[in-house]
C-alpha cells in the first residue's frame, strides 16, 4: 500500500479513537502521522532492521544447512540476537578474527540478511570499545554475529573446508 493511501486511510482514526474514549491512544497515532513521526519511532529501537551479512557463499551454505538439520530449524536472526545477548552479559565473547583467508576457486561473497532489533544493535555498539580493550582485538558487529552463527551450529573450519570443496568447479 503506499504511503499516501495509508496516511489517507490513518488520518481519521485519531478523531474515532477520542470519540471512543481513547484520548491517549489518538495522541500517539497523531505523534507516529507527524512528519517524522515515524522516523522517530523507530530510532526509538522499537523496530527492527534489516543486517546484511557479507559472507562467502561456502559459509552461508554451510549455516543454512546447519540450521535446517537440527532438531527445530534455527531462525539465524533469533540465533545472531541471542549472540549479541551472551556478549552483552559477558556470557560468550567473539573470537579474535582469524584474518584474510583466500578465496576458494567457485566460492564468491553474498549477502545473509538477518534482522534484529535497533536497541539490541545499539547496545552491542556501545559496547565495542570497552570490549577491544579487554580482548586486545577490534569486535564488529557482522564479526560477532557470523562468529555466533558457526558456534551456535557448529561450523567448524574442517566443516567449513568441505563447503568449500563443494564449490570447487
Amino acid at each position: 500500500m503506499a504511503n499516501d493511501k495509508t496516511r489517507e486511510l490513518l488520518t481519521p482514526v485519531p478523531q474515532i479513537l477520542r470519540e471512543a474514549g481513547h484520548p491517549e491512544r489518538a495522541e500517539a497515532l497523531e505523534a507516529v502521522l507527524a512528519p517524522g513521526g515515524w522516523k522517530a519511532l523507530q530510532q526509538e529501537g522499537v523496530f527492527t532492521t534489516n543486517v546484511p551479512l557479507t559472507i562467502r557463499a561456502s559459509l552461508r551454505k554451510a549455516i543454512e544447512e546447519a540450521s535446517e538439520k537440527s532438531p527445530k530449524t534455527q531462525n539465524l536472526s533469533r540465533l545472531v540476537a541471542e549472540g549479541y545477548e551472551a556478549v552483552l552479559d559477558g556470557s560468550w565473547e567473539p573470537p579474535a578474527p582469524a584474518g584474510p583467508r583466500p578465496m576458494a576457486p567457485g566460492d564468491s561473497r553474498v549477502i545473509l540478511n538477518v534482522t534484529l532489533e535497533n536497541a539490541l544493535r545499539e547496545r552491542l555498539r556501545g559496547e565495542f570499545g570497552p570490549l577491544k580493550e579487554r580482548l586486545g582485538y577490534k569486535v564488529t558487529e557482522g564479526g560477532t554475529a557470523v562468529a555466533y552463527l558457526r558456534h551456535r551450529l557448529g561450523i567448524t573450519d574442517e566443516v567449513l573446508d568441505s563447503y568449500v570443496k563443494r564449490l570447487a568447479p
